[in-house]
């Protein structure tokens, strides 16, 4: 299949070379593509799921409400009926307005008409003994019900398709309190009872939305950044192959002079020229080997005439021989030339010197770094959660590990004219894994560099308390609401800008995430104190060894 893909392909290794690594590149992207895009799914998925629970706690809290009151009192509008569960469910006010009484019942059955009516969600009461039609309940709520009443489950989710459209539905049970039994006591029910069920539906327009937007993201960047490393892998390797193998096929014709062509077949790329003509040339050494000795046979009637054609056929063997070194060498030099060329090349663009423009030789640099940084943290993150992360954990100094840390961010602080301050008033013998530690340490760093204003203070601090030895980065960037303090450290999270109502860009969001993992795989903790506008503080704790 390989042979017949390539024979649409001129007879050149470059085309060949093109044609692997496209498809190559491609499939890396189509199976990076259908696993991120899964990623991200799953992702928006639990966001809408977090959502109907939300909603769901929301109705409960209200209807609890409502029950502790007794009943919500509002006014009596035409045609409304009085609820026939109250002892007098009507209150006539002084000004002759008359209003009702309703139960929770009818204020989740009325809240579920309003949200309905606005169009992004609605919920619905169930029971098996319903007073009222509406709340009858479906084949799943009654599945759901008898689980419910089995203890067997405390909530379900369920995809389906209503009224032609996608709909993600909640089912959670409505449990019975004591306020609930005024009017529930006479159908049996007592305090924890499972009363009923609600069932919270969200359309899933807006998340099939999302998911087509970011598919569609992936899928432009993907080609985009394929395409383009597809054309410089093709552009380096004509430049510093595919040239040296077209000098030494030059040199193949100029050993055949009596053809304009080497004289082997057309089948096959340039090293299967090469790789043939090798072949002929034996072969005709071979030839003149057997030509010299039949005229060395004939030569022996004649001993002056032997040793005259004998020296000829020495030299033409001689000449043969030189060729066939001279080519040989010719080979080994070119091919050691793009070999060399290729390592000097990755020399020069480490040392980022000898370059007409370094601008670039810095972006392919500082891009290659972060990619490889954030692969680096997909694995480093998959290990944890497989449980087959590797610590090699020895005593040491917690104290040297933070200056090392500190040094690394030295540069990019002074960019910012921001002051690193190493506080460090107790360093006691720690057994840990330093490169884990160093790891977690610098993402302190960085984000406190990163977030920090400009001429502002970042403080590492290590101090032993409770048993424990504590080390806490400070910055004085714009901080974290508390209800984030938590979310932070998942994965793929990052906190929205309050002022720009969008997520901050350029990393992978799961640095924090790597962070609380390898503590914790050094049995500490990890957390963040922090308050809008007054900086944060991440810190760390991990168990002093005896």
């Amino acid at each position: 299949m390989f042979t017949r893909m390539t024979s649409l392909f001129p007879k050149r290794i470059s085309f060949k070379f093109l044609a692997v690594s496209s498809i190559v590149v491609a499939a890396v992207f189509v199976l990076v593509f259908i696993w991120i895009s899964k990623q991200q799914e799953e992702h928006i998925m639990n966001q809408v799921r977090k959502q109907a629970v939300i909603l769901h706690k929301q109705v409960v809290l209200t209807r609890q409400w409502a029950a502790m009151h007794g009943s919500v009192l509002v006014k009596k509008e035409e045609g409304m009926r009085s609820s026939p569960f109250l002892e007098e469910p009507d209150v006539v006010a002084k000004d002759g307005t008359v209003y009702t009484r309703i139960t929770p019942s009818i204020l989740t059955t009325s809240l579920s008409d309003i949200a309905r009516t606005d169009g992004s969600y609605y919920f619905k009461l169930t029971n098996t003994d319903f007073l009222n039609p509406r709340n009858a309940p479906d084949k799943i709520e009654l599945a759901a019900l008898k689980a419910f009443r089995s203890h067997a489950a405390t909530g379900f989710f369920e995809t389906e398709m209503l009224e032609g459209n996608k709909t993600l539905r909640y089912v959670a049970p409505v449990s019975i309190t004591d306020n609930c039994l005024q009017c529930h006591m006479a159908q049996g029910y007592k305090s924890g009872d499972v009363g009923g069920c609600l069932s919270v539906f969200i359309p899933m327009e807006d998340a099939a939305a999302a998911i087509r937007y970011n598919n569609v993201v992936l899928v432009g960047g993907g080609i985009i950044f394929a395409g383009t490393l597809v054309v410089l892998m093709f552009v380096s390797a004509q430049t510093l192959v595919f040239r040296r193998i077209g000098t030494i096929r030059s040199a193949m014709v100029r050993l055949s002079p009596q053809a304009p062509e080497p004289p082997f077949g057309s089948e096959g790329d340039e090293l299967k020229e090469i790789q043939e003509f090798c072949y002929i040339l034996d072969e005709r050494l071979k030839n003149q080997h057997e030509e010299l000795e039949k005229k060395i046979a004939e030569a022996t009637k004649d001993l002056a005439q032997t040793n005259e054609n004998l020296e000829k056929a020495n030299t033409e063997l001689l000449a043969l021989n030189q060729a066939k070194s001279d080519f040989f060498s010719d080979i080994s030099h070119e091919l050691r030339t793009p070999l060399t060329s290729i390592k000097g090349a990755a020399d020069i663009l480490a040392r980022k010197a000898s370059c007409d423009d370094p601008s670039y030789v810095d972006i392919i640099k500082r891009n290659t770094e972060h990619l490889i940084k954030t692969v680096q943290d997909f694995l480093d993150y998959s290990k944890i959660e497989s449980g087959q992360l590797d610590l090699h954990p020895e005593k040491g100094s917690l104290k040297t590990v933070a200056e090392d840390a500190m040094l690394s961010y030295k540069a990019l602080a002074q960019k910012k004219s921001l002051k690193l301050v190493l506080d460090a008033r107790d360093d006691p013998d720690v057994s840990f894994d330093q490169d884990r530690i160093f790891q977690v340490i610098t993402n302190l760093l960085s984000n406190a560099v990163k977030f920090s204003p400009e001429e502002g203070t970042v403080i590492l601090r290590i101090f032993e308390k409770n048993g424990r030895i504590h080390v806490s980065v400070e910055d004085e960037g714009p901080g974290i609401e508390e209800k984030y303090h938590a979310a932070v450290f998942e994965k793929f999270y990052q906190v929205p800008d309050r002022n720009a109502n969008r997520i901050h860009k350029g990393s992978s969001g799961i640095g924090l995430a790597i962070c609380k993992g390898l503590v914790k795989a050094h049995g500490g903790t990890i957390g963040v104190v922090s308050e809008p506008n007054k900086g944060s503080c991440f810190s760390f704790a991990l168990p002093v060894s005896g």
